[in-house]
């Protein structure tokens, strides 16, 4: 009698398996954390072993990290910026460039152009964060990166979800549900396996 009621609460169990993996809400809810973890881990890819330094088909990706763009970016927002012709930078554009003079040396930089002028053939541009009260040094175009062209919302909301530590947590416990799913799957099928193979049908 043990036998057969452990027997019936594996049967009972398979098939509880089978409608959660048939189920199509679940699996929505499976590829998006996939999808989300495969992202966080791309942001902290480019962030952390590139240093901002990849550049795809003219394409560059920045994350924010100061208040001096307050009131068009905040600290986490996640930028694109292209490559363009030192013609197609006007001003009200924002750019990202690399810093060369003062206490900007050697940093990534996205601020508005609020100048732009030639001098003996050369052009130089002129940058100012929104929030900061005095101007940026000015710029040549070998120094920038590119135009920002696209505020990426998406990589934003998990850029912001990585500074929170609860973040991580909840990331855990999302990996640890699918691996237990994935491993109660994988038994569930080596019994049914065993099973078909227990069937002789004489």
């Amino acid at each position: 009698l043990q036998n057969l009621a452990l027997g019936d609460v594996m049967k009972k169990l398979r098939e509880i398996k089978r409608k959660i993996e048939d189920n199509i809400f679940v699996k929505i809810i499976k590829w998006l954390i996939y999808i989300v973890i495969l992202m966080i881990l791309f942001i902290i890819i480019v962030q952390k072993a590139t240093n901002n330094n990849l550049s795809i088909g003219g394409f560059r990706m920045f994350v924010i990290i100061s208040e001096s763009m307050k009131g068009e970016y905040d600290i986490g927002d996640v930028l694109i910026s292209k490559k363009v012709n030192e013609d197609e930078i006007n001003v009200g554009d924002n750019v990202t460039y690399l810093g060369k003079k003062s206490s900007l040396k050697d940093k990534i930089i996205t601020h508005k152009v609020v100048g732009k002028e030639e001098v003996n053939g050369k052009t130089y541009f002129t940058t100012k964060g929104l929030a900061n009260v005095a101007e940026d040094p000015e710029i040549e175009y070998s120094q920038i990166y590119g135009k920002v062209v696209y505020k990426f919302v998406f990589l934003t909301f998990l850029a912001k979800l990585m500074n929170n530590q609860l973040s991580y947590y909840v990331l855990f416990v999302a990996v640890a549900l699918i691996i237990s799913i994935e491993i109660a799957s994988a038994m569930f099928s080596h019994d049914d396996d065993e099973e078909g193979d227990g069937d002789t049908g004489e």
